[in-house]
């Protein structure tokens, strides 16, 4: 059973964030963001890193067909991953004392932290609010990011944690960054898969929310992570996720999961998972030139 898994893996975890670097902070009493009405911000296209996007072509002719209820808007995660999904916004903990900390995950699914270690969503957005949204998004940039976040986690059954740290891996939050082409066209602030589309400057809030919808909850062609979550046996595709995200985000990221070691990329982003793991825990995001990050040897490709 998960809650069996998530429970051996706390001691794990214990030790995992034992560093002074990396012990979580107690969290007070988080708070909401708010975004400036007039922040610095510069429009620019950085921000996408190659190969981070669900880019693997599906193998087989009718492999798409294999995930229900592609098209993004009402596909909701069921079973085990729900395990995974808190409507709280304030359970959780502060997040690394030092945000530039950074554990190599690696491996099967145990090896990777519960739910229960993972930055509350408040905390968590105001940090990456402060380290890369106010750089290349507006305030209403940022609103409408934040509020799309909420309504996708929502209807989804989504972690919007999750939802969070998939954007910050992807698009570093920006969002005007360009679509990529690795054999599949990603597009948007999670880089989704076929079919998901780019900013719209012109159509703001509903611009950025079906942005998050084709990654959350996947386009007419392809799976975005309601579909890897909810992937199971009888899909007779990538096997069972068993509803575990870090196995989804391999999926996500890959097209296919080695369930053996999540650091497989497959061609794909060695560190997705274990950078993913790391956001959730408070980690800023910064890693060529960052000591704990460059000690676990990832591949440099997109630094």
């Amino acid at each position: 059973m998960l809650v069996k898994t998530l429970l051996a893996v706390a001691p794990l975890l214990a030790l995992v964030v034992g560093a002074p670097a990396s012990v979580a902070q107690a969290s007070s009493t988080p708070s909401p963001p708010t975004f400036p009405e007039n922040n610095n911000y510069t429009v620019t296209t950085e921000g996408a890193k190659p190969n981070q996007g669900a880019h693997a072509l599906l193998s087989g002719a009718n492999a798409a067909k294999n995930f229900a209820a592609l098209d993004g808007i009402g596909s909701v995660v069921t079973g085990k991953g729900l395990a995974w999904y808190d409507s709280s916004f304030t359970n959780g903990n502060g997040g690394y004392k030092d945000p530039k900390y950074y554990w190599c995950f690696r491996g099967i699914k145990e090896n990777f932290p519960p739910i229960g270690n993972w930055m509350n969503f408040y905390d968590m957005f105001n940090l990456n609010q402060r380290t890369s949204m106010v750089s290349h998004d507006s305030g209403q940039e940022q609103g409408a990011i934040y509020d799309a976040i909420v309504k996708v986690s929502q209807e989804a059954k989504v972690d919007a944690r999750l939802i969070l740290a998939v954007i910050m891996q992807e698009s570093s939050s920006n969002v005007h960054v360009p679509c990529t082409n690795n054999g599949v066209k990603n597009c948007g602030l999670m880089q989704a898969y076929t079919g998901s589309v780019s900013y719209d400057p012109n159509n703001m809030v509903a611009s950025i929310l079906r942005m998050v919808r084709d990654g959350t909850q996947g386009t007419a062609y392809g799976p975005g992570y309601v579909q890897w979550i909810s992937q199971n046996s009888e899909t007779k595709y990538a096997g069972d996720t068993e509803g575990n995200v870090y196995q989804a985000a391999r999926g996500y990221n890959s097209g296919q999961i080695n369930f053996s070691d999540l650091s497989d990329g497959k061609g794909a982003t060695a560190s997705y998972v274990s950078d993913l793991a790391n956001r959730l825990q408070g980690w800023n995001g910064a890693s060529c030139g960052n000591v704990y990050w460059e000690s676990c040897n990832w591949p440099k490709a997109w630094c």
